[in-house]
């Protein structure tokens, strides 16, 4: 009989706790053994699944939205288990990509018919109180506003507001965040590595992102790197920046098979990797934020790269 591991993110839980059982009907009448576990706190949502493999699990299954999952995909990266997703939370972007159905239950029949699809997983690595430390991530990892405004959409209470949340935390750090500049060392996929100073820079590896379409793709061997330039040592500028998100969303210009502007605000390239740092010297107002997946980390560095290991999700 087939062991199905399913994790639920107690925060989530009460917002869907009509379609809970519904959910775990669904999957046992596949002839599935399911177990039910809540997520614990302090990420220890990768354990659960690391360990339930060990045990004989087959599949796990996430209810939950994009952070539970980043949380999750800690213990499963590199098994050959397959991961599915049944969109609980906020954004839903990994749903979103996987044209994962936005109602639970729907999703839960979805995920029976579905086959596991292998996705290249990209990798951060910071330094946090000495200590060197890395996370893999499926969808985006990178540097600036977009990991500040992750934060705020936090203390917007995203989870009780919704997307709505990430608007109000975008427009407010628009007008009120510092746009301090730091360094890139950028690997691009010819192998010719140079250094550009910017303030704002997303690594992505999906095709969207809500409204944006930046190039990215699950099938894709390599990042792709969105960043908006500073002049020197000078803060970015506002419009510069607003300009390209207005493009980004609006406009598609991080189409892959749209030629770019030499003027535009915003500049989208194929990389391997990518190594942000602040700028020797240079004394920031606040610190730089760093997100993976949309979780903000604790640290004012990183490297990106695509980590060389896979994940296992269903799809179709």
């Amino acid at each position: 009989m087939r062991k199905i591991l399913l994790l639920v993110n107690p925060l989530f839980e009460k917002k869907n706790r009509r379609d809970l059982p519904q959910i775990l009907n669904t999957l046992k009448q596949s002839g599935a053994q399911v177990e039910v576990q809540e997520t614990t706190v302090n990420r220890g949502a990768g354990e659960q699944a690391k360990s339930a493999i060990g045990m004989g699990t087959g599949l796990v299954v996430v209810c939950g939205g994009d952070g539970t999952v980043f949380d999750v995909l800690q213990g499963m990266a590199g098994s050959s288990v397959p991961l599915g997703i049944i969109p609980f939370g906020t954004g839903n972007v990994l749903a979103q990509n996987l044209r994962i159905p936005n109602h639970p239950v729907a999703a839960a029949h979805w995920l029976l018919a579905a086959q596991p699809r292998t996705i290249p997983l990209g990798r951060l690595s910071y330094c946090s109180n000495g200590a060197q430390q890395s996370w893999f991530f499926a969808m985006t990892a990178g540097m600036g506003v977009h990991a500040a405004m992750m934060s705020a959409a936090v203390r917007n209470r995203k989870n009780a507001s919704g997307r709505s949340a990430y608007f109000l935390a975008g427009i407010e750090l628009l007008f009120n965040h510092p746009l301090e500049p730091f360094d890139l060392e950028i690997t691009m996929t010819s192998g010719e590595v140079i250094e550009r100073r910017v303030c704002e820079a997303i690594a992505v590896r999906v095709a969207e992102l809500n409204m944006w379409r930046p190039g990215g793709g699950f099938d894709l061997p390599f990042l792709r790197l969105a960043t908006v330039e500073t002049e020197g040592d000078q803060p970015g500028s506002r419009w510069k920046l607003g300009r390209a998100a207005y493009e980004g969303l609006f406009l598609a210009a991080g189409a892959r098979d749209r030629k770019q502007r030499a003027s535009a605000p915003g500049r989208y390239e194929d990389v391997q990797r990518v190594v942000c740092k602040p700028i020797a010297g240079f004394v920031y107002e606040v610190p730089l934020a760093v997100q993976a997946d949309g979780e903000v980390l604790d640290a004012s560095c990183a490297t990106i790269e695509m980590a060389g290991v896979d994940l296992r999700m269903l799809s179709r």
